[in-house]
């Protein structure tokens, strides 16, 4: 259960003080040759996406300020602190932990604001000194009415604005939700949704009005199966679209794993499964014992970057997890071992090793090193017994048959997917198609992740997982 909440839901006497303090500390480093790298996604992953990340990124209305921000409140005549990071300077606005902490003086927001890391989305220590109030009463809001379908989507960053909206603009939207005020209200009037929230449990009286609804969550990645719980406990009847990660930890799967067990609707978000050469190389090798090279340069961030909080299950969690599922999608055969090798740097440079239970190997190395004009860039060898295929940064695939003939396909278009991901999506949910990602395969890829992250955390080199890990009750 979320300790999560809207300040203005809290039951207290009074606000003695609220005090808020600018933060100065972006996500990501400023890019130099800021024109290039802008032609070369136009070029390569079109104009229209291209636009629209630029926006993203650009626009005054989505790029919000944070604050640290101190709330003393008096309650049975103590007082009481909280201290937040917020994007507004209005109190109904505010999403706090529901940790308040007893003392004696109110004390300065200089005094207590800790590392740039801290936030009220990550659980800290709690002391004798904490206590949670209660909340108000809830009530049903009569605005909400039946309806057959209708689309719920959870988190409203950069991905939900360039991906997501241009892919799902033709279903009917009924609610969007962010934990900024002020941006879930930007996206909910840009997008034509009928409502917004600014915490999950605000949809959930509409989500219990729609008959078949879809939820797409893609929030802070802690959130991920939690909110997936309770909208299949709400209404059993949606259909579940959980971006990567769906699980940060082992609770996460086993709480998701269960999720399948009462044969919930849930549809997982790697794109990279939708690729066609992907696919092509699927059909042409599952059966077959491969080694697979993978060698990834990863988008810079900043050590502030919401990916390096603690409960998000590091950068391996978060970027690594695509080329674990894509090696998952390619083999038919369970994880068995895993080796990994670290940088002591601190951006996350690593190289990790999968045997797999039919002979086939793995081998990724990830790291935000090398020239960042091109993002996210990939190159991929699969090797089978009689044949060979390179992926150079889809935008150059070759394939060399068994008799030595040798197939090259390039293209301008640098595509990862997404498209086709949302369109299969769309097709499950207006057609009532089945899911395509199933137990198996989640409790596969999202173990070998968790176990690849925590031997990151706890330097350990070799791990051999059981195979009864994956058959977990």
């Amino acid at each position: 259960m979320t300790t999560i909440v809207k300040f203005k839901d809290i039951e207290f006497d009074e606000i003695v003080s609220i005090e808020q303090e600018d933060i100065f500390i972006p996500d990501r480093p400023e890019f130099t040759n800021k024109y290039r790298k802008m032609l070369f996604f136009a070029l390569h992953e079109g104009i229209f996406r291209s636009y629209h990340k630029i926006k993203s990124k650009t626009d005054k209305r989505v790029n919000l300020n944070k604050r640290y921000t101190l709330i003393v409140i008096k309650h049975n005549n103590s007082l009481y602190t909280n201290l937040s990071i917020q994007t507004s300077t209005r109190t109904d606005d505010f999403i706090i932990n529901n940790k308040f902490r007893l003392v004696s003086v109110p004390p300065k927001i200089s005094d207590l604001i800790p590392t740039q890391k801290f936030n009220q989305f990550v659980e800290d220590e709690q002391t004798p000194m904490d206590i949670s109030f209660n909340l108000k009463p809830t009530q049903d809001d009569p605005k909400t009415v039946r309806s057959k379908k209708g689309v719920f989507l959870y988190g409203l960053g950069d991905y939900a604005r360039v991906y997501i909206a241009p892919n799902i603009k033709k279903l009917s939207k009924v609610f969007c939700v962010d934990y900024s005020h002020r941006l879930a209200e930007y996206y909910a009037t840009t997008f034509k949704y009928q409502n917004f929230g600014i915490i999950p449990e605000d949809s959930y009286l509409y989500l219990q009005a729609i008959e078949k609804p879809l939820a797409i969550i893609a929030t802070y990645h802690s959130d991920h199966t939690r909110i997936a719980e309770e909208i299949f406990n709400i209404n059993p009847n949606t259909l579940i679209f959980i971006e990567k990660p769906p699980c940060v930890t082992l609770q996460d799967i086993k709480n998701l794993a269960a999720l399948y067990d009462k044969n919930a609707l849930i549809e997982v978000g790697y794109n990279r499964r939708f690729i066609a050469v992907n696919q092509e190389i699927k059909a042409a090798t599952f059966h077959q014992q491969k080694v697979i090279n993978i060698s990834v340069k990863e988008i810079l961030i900043n050590e502030s970057h919401w990916y390096f909080w603690k409960n998000q299950g590091t950068r391996i969690t978060g970027n690594l997890s695509h080329w674990i599922d894509l090696a998952v999608y390619w083999i038919d055969g369970f994880p068995e071992e895993i080796t990994l090798l670290s940088s002591p740097s601190k951006d996350e440079t690593l190289t990790v090793s999968i045997l797999f239970s039919e002979g086939s190997l793995v081998n990724i190395i990830v790291s935000d090193k090398g020239n960042s004009l091109r993002g996210v860039q990939e190159q991929i060898e699969i090797r089978t017994r009689n044949e060979t295929f390179f992926i150079e940064d889809y935008l150059r695939y070759t394939r060399i048959n068994g008799d030595g003939s040798k197939v090259i396909k390039k293209t301008l278009n640098r595509d990862k997917g997404h498209n086709a991901m949302y369109e299969h999506l769309t097709k499950i949910y207006i057609n009532g198609s089945a899911t395509s990602y199933t137990k198996t395969e989640l409790m596969k890829s999202a173990l070998t992740t968790y176990h690849i992250a925590r031997m990151f955390q706890e330097n350990e080199r070799n791990f051999k997982l059981n195979p009864s890990l994956f058959q977990m009750e």
